[in-house]
């Protein structure tokens, strides 16, 4: 025993009781460790005792444990009882015999401790794990390895460093919630590759721990899974009476963020994240994930539809896991757990096969046309009970129970291209107000990127300047080769300009093009459905398909614009006056000379459907459009509330209206060109230009550029075109 705590190679602090010393005092023991030098010279099971000031060895321990001591007049000796090595050689001093570890031999073995050999040999075989060391010496298949135990009494410093492996998460056997909304799991998978027709990328998906009830919402943007987590705890918490108690998340900026936590405060809901780069602790909804994404995978390679289905997919795999997984100690399955009624199966159908759905009040049948149309079995209705088929004549998806399945036909569907789909399914999606698009799945189809050259060094004629160079000098030059990914874009567009009405109609980029147009007429509440009375004098209305080019003369957008048969107008009665102000292309020029004088940055924005922005002042009325016509409500007609393109007030209304929203906005009008508008803020100067729907404006200041494009986002629906380089028909550098 001792009480100088340097002396202890290892201490393990605890209080074992008292130590009596002859005088009747004691001292508290407060550990035990070992004493020596580090090598095998090591005096084990030391007590450290408090305020002991010598440093005291037993004797007979010495001796219970084989070994001899030998005292002598001037010093002792501690041997070996069986062969006679002396380990240690004391001194006499003042009748007291004094051991220093420090000056005995190095090179003599330990008998007190063999630690320290077995760590020397644990270093020596590569450190080996000690089991093994423990199979070579009891099987004796090598020579040489003392006789001693190999315990790992101790942590080797090294092997951590270079072992060490993930804590392991054993299954739990017990259940740790007693029931539904005690505690919600929730983690985000994505974003995919292949992008849904509402344009989501992510899933968000949250399990119940009782009943493992899962629950797919499906997300467009990662921050968005606060507000789809809000809206379904309302729905739960209503539909069960109880509130949500706690939920659990990993440490994702779209859980940690200030707007969960507000609202867990407001609503006293605990929320636990599980810690860094260590998904198991968060593996109920993890290991969902992998079955949801495995099985829906399966399901689309199977069926042979397009990726883009893959949210509808997810939704069938969690609607049929609900119904069919048991759970575990339970014995129930999740939907019996959290509904309280046993689920039904009867009305599953396998993903993808042929069907049948029934053309019930859709379109005016014949006495001898076919009764339903062929579809493709795509999943379940999200609230209600129905089936969703993808109509294969319509291309939309339905939902209805009126559907037979061919589930053991060996139809499969074959592999359709995904932008061919895709975009018709958009056009028919947008008139069918039963879709939820969440549930359904798009292709993004993204632009080739034209990779361009290295830039090539030119050789300039002396008589050419590079400021009479139009367009970029470094591109190089035009040639077959570089203009390959031009080229592909013009399988995205038509190339051929539609002369009736029948034409575009069986062409799926002219039909994208016309439903894009007819919903800007109900984004800007432009007319409203109303019946039909003798007294009304109905205008017609008819497509305009043109072909826009970009500054390559390539064709870059089909235009479809729906317009009124202004000519059936009659003064007085359709209209007042007619006139409004447009620009000339010589002051359009004029406007471009003095931008390039001044050095000012020229910038362009159209505003999309322009004319449907005025107010109209007449009452209106005009025929439903070619394509869209309304088989329900073939007599009703269209009342306008804001002008049309081809009625002969409908320049002037925009004109007015954009107008007056600019003057109201500082600018002054100009006093020979009414196109022309002019703001002036301190010493600089912002000049808009405007021609129909197209404007250009540049500044000597760049910042008053950008909230003029600010105001007119937030008052009209605007596209911005980046800097100006074409603009009617002038190749601007």
């Amino acid at each position: 025993m001792t009480g100088d705590l340097t002396k202890f190679t290892s201490l393990k602090l605890k209080a074992e009781g008292h130590v009596t010393y002859e005088d009747n005092n004691r001292g508290r023991i407060l550990g035990r460790g070992a004493v020596g030098t580090g090598s095998s010279n090591t005096i084990e099971n030391v007590l450290y005792v408090e305020g002991l000031r010598h440093s005291l060895l037993s004797i007979s321990q010495l001796c219970d444990k084989g070994y001899k001591v030998n005292f002598k007049s001037n010093g002792c000796t501690i041997s070996h009882d069986s062969s006679g090595k002396v380990l240690f050689t004391g001194k006499k001093v003042n009748n007291i015999y004094l051991l220093d570890i420090l000056e005995t031999d190095y090179e003599n073995e330990c008998l007190l401790s063999k630690s320290d050999e077995f760590w020397l040999w644990h270093r020596r075989l590569s450190h080996i794990h000690t089991n093994h060391l423990n199979k070579l010496k009891s099987k004796d298949l090598v020579s040489g390895l003392p006789n001693i135990k190999f315990q790992d009494n101790r942590l080797c410093y090294a092997c951590v460093r270079g072992k060490q492996i993930r804590t392991s998460f054993k299954s739990k056997d017990m259940i740790s919630t007693k029931k539904p909304l005690d505690v919600l799991h929730m983690d985000l998978f994505g974003p995919s590759r292949v992008a849904s027709l509402a344009g989501n990328l992510y899933a968000l998906v949250i399990v119940d721990d009782y009943s493992r009830f899962t629950w797919t919402l499906f997300l467009a943007y990662k921050n968005d899974a606060y507000k789809a987590f809000k809206k379904l705890a309302k729905i739960l918490q209503n539909e069960n009476g109880c509130c949500v108690k706690s939920i659990r998340s990993d440490h994702g900026g779209e859980f940690q963020n200030a707007k969960f936590e507000r609202f867990c405060e407001k609503h006293g809901i605990s929320h636990s994240f599980s810690a860094t780069r260590t998904p198991q602790q968060n593996g109920v909804v993890e290991r969902k994930n992998k079955s949801l994404e495995e099985l829906a995978r399966t399901m689309l390679n199977e069926s042979k539809l397009p990726k883009y289905f893959w949210a509808d997919t997810v939704y069938i795999v969690a609607y049929v896991l609900n119904r069919t997984l048991i759970r575990l100690i339970l014995k129930k399955t999740p939907y019996e757990l959290y509904k309280g009624r046993k689920p039904s199966v009867s009305h599953l159908r396998v993903f993808g096969s042929k069907c049948f759905v029934l053309n019930k009040d859709k379109d005016s049948l014949g006495k001898f046309d076919a009764k339903s149309d062929e579809g493709i079995h795509i999943g379940y209705a999200l609230n209600g009970h129905a089936y969703r088929v993808l109509n294969k004549r319509l291309l939309n998806v339905e939902e209805s129970m009126h559907v037979v399945f061919d589930e053991l036909d060996n139809y499969m569907p074959k592999p359709v291209s995904d932008d061919l789909e895709c975009d018709d399914l958009i056009t028919v999606l947008h008139k069918n107000d039963m879709i939820n698009t969440d549930a359904n799945d798009s292709h993004v189809v993204k632009d080739p990127t034209v990779s361009a050259d290295l830039p090539k060094e030119w050789k300039t004629p002396r008589d050419l300047t590079l400021d009479n160079v139009i367009g970029n000098i470094e591109k190089g030059v035009s040639t077959r080769n570089s203009l390959k990914n031009l080229c592909e874009t013009m399988a995205f567009v038509s190339q051929e300009e539609p002369k009736n009405i029948d034409e575009p109609l069986r062409d799926r980029n002219w039909i994208l093009a016309m439903q894009k147009e007819h919903n800007q007429f109900a984004l800007n509440e432009v007319w409203s459905f109303v019946p039909r009375i003798p007294e009304m004098n109905i205008i017609g209305t008819k497509w305009i398909f043109r072909n826009k080019l970009d500054e390559h003369g390539v064709i870059a957008i089909n235009k479809a614009r729906l317009v009124a048969k202004g000519y059936n107008q009659e003064e007085g009665i359709d209209y007042d006056e007619t006139y409004a102000p447009v620009a000339r292309l010589e002051a359009v020029r004029l406007l471009l000379a003095f931008f390039c004088i001044k050095g000012f940055k020229l910038f362009q924005m159209d505003v999309k459907s322009s004319f449907l922005n005025g107010y109209i002042n007449e009452e209106v009325f005009v025929s439903q459009p070619s394509g869209f016509e309304d088989h329900q409500h073939p007599d009703r007609v269209f009342k306008l509330k804001k002008v049309l393109y081809g009625l002969k007030q409908a320049p002037r209304q925009w004109y007015e209206r954009l107008s007056d929203f600019l003057t109201l906005q500082g600018y002054d009008r100009g006093t020979s060109d009414k196109t022309l508008f002019i703001k002036r803020k301190e010493e600089d100067i912002i000049l808009v230009q405007v021609y129909m729907d197209d404007i250009i404006f540049g500044s000597t200041n760049e910042e008053l550029c950008e909230t003029f494009v600010e105001i007119m986002k937030s008052e009209f629906e605007m596209s911005m075109m980046g800097e100006l380089n074409y603009f009617l028909g002038l190749q601007v550098k």
